[in-house]
């Protein structure tokens, strides 16, 4: 395993092919991303993954009906802010998570450790699976796989059993410098604790979906989306069907006399699902729901360019309540006045938790 350190210093200066977001793709230097980092520039690194990008979007795309309200209500009674924060005092007591350190790699087996201990406790009906996904840089994506209720192939070769995936970046980064703290407590430890919580209260109440029910936690995005580009490059190689997808970066932060807005991302995104999932939202959290433009991204955009409908949700609109701790070692859990909401993030967990609901069914 090569981590970054002063004997691979080299490796800054291989040619890599960023593309800044609302510009052209060009080719710079692993070392060019600090630089773009630093520069408050979002990118992503298209080198490996050039022709999963061919693709402007999904199709035109229809969502149905609500009406999983008891199952959803049900299993959204048992998500806990106990939890979270305990999960991610955890995640944030590493060094930092960047991608190429080992503490990433660490903070990667500490994750996929929680989710064993969740799964090992599973009613005997709930059918899971969990596995590392192992990329070309050192810290692992993360997927936990609900396998669907009459067995995880169709039993009608002409019926298809697309998967819904619910995902947050594990990663987290310094913009100063890679090595330096990064606790990453909203960006991205929130989404990650969210989504974590919202698949436990699922594992606890033995949810058995018709469909296949994915959880991702990628690596790497602080990189340029890499995990989960390389995630999306084999599904796609493997032909593995996908529903739909929806992305949870950074859900906990609440500034100071703001009133808390779950955001849903317009930039890059199938707009008939983020509508549906905004109904979604309404009918079952207690938040204001909005929308709000962006000139950056996640890892919603990797599947939204290899034409898979999927969505961003957010904590605020990014123009007007932008955190300004993240990506230093400021971006911390305990923030003067309350700014830290775990209240706000539980409300991303009740949507995770419709989302796969409605989308995914459940077999009584």
């Amino acid at each position: 395993m090569r981590l970054l350190d002063p004997e691979n210093a080299s490796e800054l200066d291989a040619p890599r092919l960023l593309q800044v977001f609302g510009a052209e793709a060009a080719w710079m230097t692993e070392g060019d991303k600090l630089r773009l980092r630093q520069q408050g520039l979002g990118f992503i690194d298209l080198t490996d993954h050039q022709d999963l990008h061919i693709c402007h979007g999904p199709a035109e795309s229809t969502w149905p009906k609500l009406h999983h309200q008891e199952k959803v209500k049900s299993v959204t009674k048992l998500l806990s802010k106990d939890e979270m924060k305990k999960n991610l005092g955890n995640l944030t007591s590493f060094h930092n998570r960047y991608y190429r350190s080992k503490s990433g790699v660490e903070s990667s087996r500490w994750l996929y450790n929680q989710i064993l201990e969740i799964t090992a406790a599973a009613p005997p009906g709930v059918r899971l699976s969990v596995e590392t996904f192992t990329h070309i840089f050192p810290q692992p994506s993360v997927i936990a796989r609900f396998e669907p209720f009459y067995g995880r192939s169709s039993p009608n070769p002409a019926i298809a059993l697309p998967r819904t995936i619910v995902g947050a970046h594990q990663d987290s980064v310094n913009h100063r410098f890679p090595l330096l703290p990064a606790p990453g407590a909203d960006d991205d430890g929130s989404g990650t604790v969210t989504i974590l919580e919202a698949f436990r209260a699922l594992v606890q109440s033995g949810f058995a979906p018709e469909r296949p029910v994915e959880f991702h936690w990628y690596a790497g995005e602080e990189g340029g989306l890499l995990g989960s580009q390389e995630v999306v490059s084999e599904y796609m190689q493997l032909k593995k069907e996908v529903g739909a997808m929806i992305q949870f970066d950074m859900t906990a932060y609440v500034p100071k006399g703001e009133v808390p807005v779950m955001t849903f991302i317009t930039t890059d995104v199938d707009s008939n699902l983020m509508n549906w999932t905004m109904t979604l939202a309404e009918e079952y959290c207690t938040s204001v729901v909005g929308s709000a433009k962006l000139l950056g991204s996640s890892d919603h955009m990797s599947w939204y360019r290899a034409g898979v409908p999927a969505i961003y949700a957010a904590e605020g609109d990014p123009f007007r309540t932008f955190n300004p701790y993240i990506h230093t070692s400021g971006d911390r859990m305990d923030l003067a006045d309350g700014e830290f909401s775990f209240e706000h993030a539980l409300e991303f967990a009740k949507v995770a938790v419709g989302f796969v609901i409605e989308l995914g069914g459940w077999v009584e």
